[in-house]
């Protein structure tokens, strides 16, 4: 006789909902565009922003907003203006942030869903993250291992590790094809053949199902 410990059908159709619930954007499978100039277009004067790894880079200085920080687990002396492990106690920072912004930080986290849980403690309601997390993507810590390199995340992963946000929205960043030749030329395939958009036109030769399941990584934006 077999035996059934728990509801592990319920369980799986709630997994469903969640993934359910998440929308896919495609804008960025179909243009080449930075993520980061949407962020600066959403940012408004009065907000009070943090830019975790100062994840921005070169944009950094022209986010407009009433009080702009940056946080990090290592100190580079003139940066960061907090130094935090995002994984451990956030009391200080809870419901400070109108916006928060999370570029390529939770794979280099070694527990994601404690970091996500005391991102939602530091936002505002109704506050936003801002963020984009790998999935086909090649291994990117550094020699000395001063950050990590720990997870990569599909879209279902994505939809249960932001189910507590009231709103998920994923853009993937390349499709089957371009992520599977980034993964082989990596750095080449960046810098010159993706300047041409080659890797638009060959996306458009697997269908849009494929390119979601099967991208580098996905930008994403949750709301509280």
């Amino acid at each position: 006789m077999k035996k059934i410990l728990g509801n592990p059908n319920d369980t799986n159709k709630k997994l469903i909902s969640l993934i359910e619930r998440i929308k896919i954007n495609n804008f960025y499978l179909e243009n080449r565009k930075d993520f980061r100039d949407q962020i600066l277009n959403d940012i408004k004067s009065d907000d009070e922003v943090l830019d975790i790894g100062k994840a921005m880079r070169d944009k950094h200085k022209k986010i407009v907003c009433k009080n702009l920080e940056t946080l990090d687990v290592n100190d580079f002396g003139d940066y960061p203006d907090i130094i935090c492990d995002i994984c451990s106690d956030v009391t200080a920072l809870e419901n400070k942030y109108d916006k928060i912004i999370c570029i390529a930080i939770l794979e280099h986290v070694y527990d994601p869903f404690k970091a996500v849980a005391n991102l939602k403690k530091l936002l505002k309601e109704n506050g936003l993250i801002y963020g984009m997390v790998p999935y086909l993507y090649h291994y990117h810590a550094p020699k000395d291992l001063k950050f990590q390199d720990y997870f990569r995340f599909s879209k279902d992963a994505l939809a249960y590790l932001f189910k507590d946000f009231s709103h998920v929205e994923l853009f993937p960043i390349r499709g089957r094809i371009s992520s599977s030749l980034h993964m082989m030329f990596a750095g080449r395939w960046k810098n010159y053949m993706e300047k041409t958009n080659i890797n638009i036109f060959l996306d458009k030769l697997s269908s849009n199902e494929k390119n979601i399941k099967q991208c580098s990584g996905f930008n994403f934006i949750v709301k509280k």
